[in-house]
């Protein structure tokens, strides 16, 4: 068959080659488009209208600030009721001891083995001063934690430390080991068991009853991961299911709004609940959520869908309105789900779930926090390039938003059951003055979490008091379960800028701590600056170089314009090589219909073509300035060809849409790291001489990333060179000499050269080649290193 006959057959093919990621796409209008509009904005873009929504007449300011006054200082005068506190004063998270607290709560529980264990302690605990902190604090709790961690740490000790610690090190340390990791597990424990209501639901309620009885209610939260498997998502529905009828049990029809609760994990019950399987998380996660609704309204009580990271708001909104509009839950308040106030988007959900509440006819209870994701939100959006991030960077712009969605909440009584889940003394009294004096049941509550919050409600909570209702975030599960949520506490309150870390140490005034969020954001130049200390996904290797550009492949909007530029890419007439009868046709590894393009495979005299071509370059002699100037260009050339040459590798290459991109992300990255190299000064024709030619031999897996690498580095260097890319790959391999020519390299400075290995033994054998920078077996390696001797 001739190619034009290949070709028309694979039309069919190409059309078809992105239709199923277009047919899952989920486009929004109204408030959802809203929503999705607000995902990453600027700050500066948003701040003016969240500071209109969040302000109060200076007369109720000046009365939260009142009120604020009072609380500090009567927790202030109950240091030791707060063991939370007075661990974050005795270990500031920057620390040494601080941060080999941190390692170990994060590590320690998941390690398997005794001697991995062990090797663990020493590293961490060894070297840090636990000592000086014994005593220091006058919670028993805290130095308990510290006595488990100074045994251990002079276990551990350097052997050339001397006097009374390496005495102590002598003596304890001949009890081995084992005694070692009593020691930390002691400390862990104690720390554990501030965070954790109880290892079972049985034993949490049970010790519920006390604070239930002072006016307390209770929210319980079954910790673990998020499920990895199939199997996880089924004992984690099975955990839940179990403490639904205890919480059950015990509820004595007090109802949604005065009895015990429970929150649910979205990611507990599915191991696939991502935007890239949105089809097959909702259609096997539903049946999960709505059963455990279900069993919760048969013993009226609350269930609440828990807020995660970012990329998963999207999916919760869906499976809460699906939720809201389920015939056997009407007539039921008990849907409840958590906004987090850090988020950019927060707002615009409020007023969402403000109107499905409406046209659903319930009231949906709705937990405001500000949030507990705040460090990966940040790192991941820097390391994947996103144009912004999803949350706040200053915590006094989370503040403003906190109060904005709460005014809104307060403003929607029929539609919402406000849940303001906070430990700051200003937040508290503001939300307080800002509800008014008036307060009837179920109007509104606030939340705390368990072992941290008594020092402040208990001069809210109960009559004789403010008389408003507070509710404990309760986490139940065993110490191995605790970590991920652990390391969320400590890191949240550990952080300088935390009210919990602040208001335990004396030395911050309490005048420091009643300020209003509002007046401060208004105060910065511009409005909504974002903190100077947090650097731009885009500028995360500033000032060397620019970081690659990424695609959230979590907005609706960026997957509808991807969606497009990946259709657009099939429907090319890709080539390599040139055209020819003997050209041979490129099949999409996923597809034998879909014929992807063409490559004409190099001869001999292809070869010898290409060495005569390269040898008279003056590439090399070009200022390293020029050479880095143009790879500069050619990286912002790669980016905006980003999407399409996805879709080829995709097509290509097999790999998925993220791996692609990816790949696309890492070439980009090559390109400018070795442009910045050669950019520097010290880096001169004279003093660095090139090569001369390289052959550059790339793999199919990496097809554009290590084929770019590779070039990259030589031509920044001033050699000429020829490449070979796999010859599964040659159609981006095109593509990408392509954009480096239109960038500016010279014809002559970079050929492309497509074949099979026996192509490749040609390159390397020739006698005009001065390098090989090649990336595959070892065999084929020590092969081409035995030619070049």
């Amino acid at each position: 068959m001739t190619n034009n006959g290949l070709e028309a057959e694979s039309d069919a093919g190409r059309a078809k080659a992105f239709a199923g990621f277009a047919a899952e796409l989920s486009p929004h209008d109204g408030r959802r488009a809203a929503i999705d509009a607000l995902y990453r904005a600027q700050e500066t873009e948003i701040l003016l209208g969240l500071i209109a929504a969040a302000q109060s007449p200076p007369e109720m300011v000046r009365q939260a600030q009142a009120m604020a006054r009072r609380l500090i200082a009567t927790m202030r005068e109950r240091p030791a009721a707060n063991a939370v506190q007075g661990l974050m004063r005795e270990y500031a998270i920057s620390s040494q001891e601080g941060v080999a607290l941190m390692c170990l709560c994060e590590a320690l529980l998941r390690v398997p083995d005794a001697a991995t264990r062990d090797a663990l302690i020493a590293d961490k605990i060894g070297g840090a001063a636990w000592r000086k902190h014994l005593g220091h604090s006058p919670s028993p709790f805290v130095n308990a934690a510290t006595w488990g961690l100074l045994i251990t740490g002079q276990l551990v000790a350097p052997a050339d430390e001397t006097g009374l610690s390496a005495a102590l090190s002598r003596l304890v340390g001949r009890a081995g080991a084992p005694v070692i990791r009593a020691g930390v597990d002691i400390a862990m424990r104690l720390l554990g068991e501030q965070f954790v209501c109880g290892e079972t639901i049985e034993a949490a309620i049970s010790q519920a009853k006390r604070q239930e009885a002072r006016g307390y209610r209770y929210s319980y939260d079954m910790l673990g991961e998020a499920a990895a498997t199939k199997e996880d998502a089924e004992r984690y529905l099975a955990a839940y299911e179990g403490a639904l009828k205890a919480i059950g049990a015990v509820a004595g029809g007090r109802g949604v709004y005065e009895g015990p609760g429970l929150s649910v994990k979205l990611s507990a019950l599915h191991p696939r609940y991502a935007r890239s399987q949105r089809a097959r998380a909702t259609d096997e996660l539903y049946p999960r959520l709505k059963k455990l609704a279900v069993l919760a309204r048969g013993f009226d009580i609350g269930l609440n869908i828990d807020a995660e990271e970012s990329e998963r708001l999207d999916l919760s909104l869906d499976l809460l309105e699906r939720l809201c509009h389920e015939p056997e839950l009407q007539r039921w308040d008990g849907v409840g789900f958590v906004v987090q106030a850090y988020q950019k988007r927060a707002l615009a959900v409020i007023d969402w779930i403000v109107e499905l509440g409406r046209s659903s006819r319930r009231r949906i209870m709705l937990r405001l926090v500000k949030g507990a994701y705040w460090d990966s939100e940040i790192k991941r959006a820097q390391l994947e390039g996103l144009e912004g991030f999803s949350v706040f960077t200053r915590k006094i712009h989370t503040d403003v938003s906190y109060l904005a969605c709460a005014r809104r909440l307060l403003a929607a009584p029929d539609a919402v059951y406000p849940q303001f889940a906070t430990h700051n003394a200003m937040t508290m009294a503001s939300l307080r003055v800002m509800a008014g004096e008036n307060f009837a049941h179920g109007q509104y509550e606030f939340q705390c979490l368990h072992g941290m919050g008594e020092t402040l409600y208990d001069q809210i909570v109960g009559a004789g008091r403010e008389n408003r209702p507070c509710r404990i975030y309760a986490p139940v599960g065993s110490h191995e379960t605790l970590l991920a949520y652990l390391v969320r506490r400590l890191l949240e309150n550990g952080a300088n800028t935390s009210f919990v870390n602040r208001v335990s140490d004396a030395a911050t005034p309490i005048e420091a701590l009643i300020d209003d969020p509002v007046d401060a954001a208004r105060a910065l130049a511009p409005i909504g600056a974002p903190h100077p200390a947090i650097r731009a996904p885009r500028d995360l290797f500033a000032p060397a170089r620019e970081n690659s550009s990424g695609l959230d492949l979590s907005n609706e909007a960026r997957l509808k314009g991807l969606a497009k530029a990946l259709d657009k890419s099939a429907r090319e007439a890709w080539r390599a090589g040139g055209a020819g009868a003997s050209a041979r046709a490129i099949v999409n590894p996923a597809d034998a219909d879909d014929v992807v393009g063409y490559a004409l495979d190099a001869g001999r005299d292809d070869v010898e073509r290409a060495f005569a071509a390269a040898a008279p370059s003056s590439w090399a002699e070009r200022a390293p300035a020029e050479r880095a100037r143009i790879l500069y260009a050619a990286a912002e050339r790669f980016e905006a060809h980003a999407e399409r040459l996805a879709g080829l590798i995709c097509r290509e290459a097999g790999k998925t849409i993220p791996n692609a991109l990816g790949d696309v992300r890492e070439a980009v990255d090559f390109l400018r790291y070795y442009a910045t190299a050669v950019a520097n000064p010290d880096f001169a024709n004279a003093t660095h001489r090139p090569l001369g030619t390289v052959v550059c031999i790339s793999p199919w897996n990496f097809p554009i990333a290590i084929f770019t690498g590779q070039i990259a580095a030589a031509l920044a260097a001033g050699n000429a060179v020829i490449a070979k890319p796999a010859e599964e790959t040659p159609l981006v391999a095109q593509a990408a000499t392509d954009l480096l020519h239109g960038a500016g390299v010279p014809v002559e400075a970079l050929s492309l050269v497509i074949g099979d290995g026996a192509i490749g033994g040609l390159l390397t054998a020739h006698p005009g080649v001065s390098g090989v920078m090649f990336t595959g077996s070892s065999e084929v390696a020590r092969l081409i290193a035995a030619a070049l001797a």
